[in-house]
């Protein structure tokens, strides 16, 4: 099993499996500055070594929406397997749905029949109430909080300690400011901010 991705994302994905009694062999970066060094005392490897270990479980450490599906396309290439992420403290209920890739960091709650998409990521001390649906490769911050029956869609970033109110619905792509208040349906493609939130300009993206 490895982290890919050795930045600060992916330093704190390596933690939760060696809190959930993992281990690790290492990192894999595809920055060249870090190949051959070590980070939390692991190896760092370049992506050949993905070649070389058909089939080994990956981790998913990278912060960058985009960035995250790019890579794990890349590790299906290569016959690896995506492994969801979970922290002990996180509180996750029996009925909810978490996929492949998916990051849950310490302290984060998922509520009864949520649905996690692939990819996503459920940051530290962040509520996902029941029913809420989670697009793939969207990005809850930290302590931000969803309320139930919210749809977030893909490629989505709700920003640190924003809050979405029940049954509204944030577009693919969609950005909403840390400490936003989110009352009324966010389109896609836009950054939002402010108490209430409210559109403020068109975000561009290569998906």
């Amino acid at each position: 099993m490895v982290v890919y991705g050795a930045g600060g994302h992916g330093k704190v994905v390596a933690e939760i499996l060696l809190a959930s009694r993992q281990q690790i062999a290492g990192f894999i970066d595809d920055n060249p500055a870090l190949s051959g060094s070590h980070v939390l005392g692991f190896p760092v490897f370049t992506a050949v070594w993905l070649q070389q270990n058909a089939g080994a479980q990956i981790a998913l450490g990278i912060g960058d929406n985009s960035r995250r599906e790019l890579v794990a396309n890349q590790v299906a290439s290569f016959g690896g397997k995506l492994i969801a992420t979970i922290h002990p403290s996180a509180i996750v209920a029996r009925s909810a749905s978490v996929g492949a890739g998916v990051v849950i960091m310490p302290g984060a709650i998922l509520n009864p029949e949520c649905r996690i998409g692939d990819g996503a990521v459920v940051n530290s001390g962040a509520i996902v109430e029941h029913e809420v649906c989670v697009g793939r490769y969207a990005h809850l911050a930290p302590r931000c909080v969803v309320a139930g029956g919210v749809q977030i869609g893909d490629f989505a970033q709700i920003g640190i300690g924003a809050v979405v109110l029940p049954g509204k619905r944030v577009g693919n792509h969609a950005v909403i400011g840390a400490g936003a208040v989110v009352i009324d349906d966010i389109p896609a493609n836009v950054v939002a901010f402010g108490v209430p939130a409210r559109v403020h300009s068109q975000k561009s993206h290569s998906n």
